[in-house]
């Protein structure tokens, strides 16, 4: 009968994993999360969207309720005058559509004031997920909205014959202006006329509809300082793509009948040139989209 071996001779037969081994499991498990990775970040990124295209459509629903409750007129771009202080505060009367009181209770947002700190802010649930600096700004009050979404303003300066004498446009909005708004009905084209899409400020405009990631300093970068040396003002944000500078990259849009979409840059753009946008904000008829035709506006043919 052979002798079993001694513990110490047992131990050096004992199998283990070589360095060459180790190295080999180490490069297998590289290999498969390198070849997972874009696969969850496109799942990611998918999801994101589609949350975004849902928040969308809760501020359309809103602005539905808003209709209902004020005879008809949508939630008005801007209402009150710059240069009137609430009593015993700090807080300027004037209030853009994402500070409106009855539009912020129809979310379900808290309500505003000089001690709040709720000024500009929705809750997280309403940001979109894509929306970098609003996120990076968010905090128990939840996120900045106005670098999330955007509200056309298109349609509540751009009349020739306005129901209301001292409607502003864009050219002359000013501390003065009292009120910017529109009446639903009056809204033309509805399935094709923009109400709200992914941006970086709280109103957008075609003729600053290009310059997001293609003009310097135009990226969802901004800071929330009051000096915007950048200039930037009423832009979308096509967020929605790991390139955002490509035609392709993508952008959620809420029409004002209710359905939202995602759409792509070259369909949205109003203009190929960014320059071009500003010394010409309609830009020549063959360089328009059909995201910002004139027909959809008032007084249009």
């Amino acid at each position: 009968m052979t002798a079993p071996f001694p513990p110490a001779q047992r131990r050096a037969h004992t199998s283990a994993f070589t360095l060459v081994e180790l190295l080999v499991v180490i490069g297998i498990i590289a290999l498969l999360v390198s070849i997972l990775l874009p696969t969850l970040n496109k799942a990611r990124e998918a999801a994101n969207k589609v949350k975004c295209l849902s928040n969308l459509r809760q501020i359309a629903q809103g602005n539905s309720l808003y209709i209902s409750q004020w005879k008809g007129w949508a939630v008005p771009g801007i209402s009150g005058n710059n240069k009137d202080v609430l009593p015993g505060t700090t807080v300027k009367s004037r209030a853009a559509w994402h500070n409106n009181f009855a539009f912020r209770r129809n979310m379900n947002f808290g309500e505003w004031s000089a001690n709040s700190n709720q000024k500009d802010r929705a809750p997280d649930g309403l940001i979109c997920p894509s929306a970098t600096q609003a996120r990076d700004e968010s905090n128990l009050n939840g996120g900045h909205i106005n670098h999330s979404y955007g509200y056309n303003i298109r349609h509540l300066n751009y009349d020739p014959k306005p129901l209301i004498l001292t409607l502003p446009k864009e050219s002359t909005w000013n501390n003065n202006t009292e009120f910017g708004g529109i009446k639903a009905n009056r809204i033309k084209n509805p399935a094709m006329k923009i109400q709200f899409m992914d941006a970086m400020t709280q109103f957008v405009q075609p003729q600053h509809s290009q310059h997001y990631y293609r003009v310097k300093d135009w990226d969802d970068l901004k800071d929330d300082s009051d000096v915007d040396t950048a200039g930037e003002k009423a832009y979308p944000a096509y967020r929605h793509s790991r390139d955002k500078k490509v035609d392709s990259a993508q952008i959620n849009i809420v029409f004002w009948d209710g359905h939202a979409a995602t759409m792509i840059r070259s369909e949205v753009a109003a203009v190929k040139d960014p320059v071009l946008a500003e010394s010409d904000p309609d830009g020549p008829p063959s360089n328009r989209t059909s995201a910002w035709q004139k027909l959809w506006e008032l007084g249009q043919r």
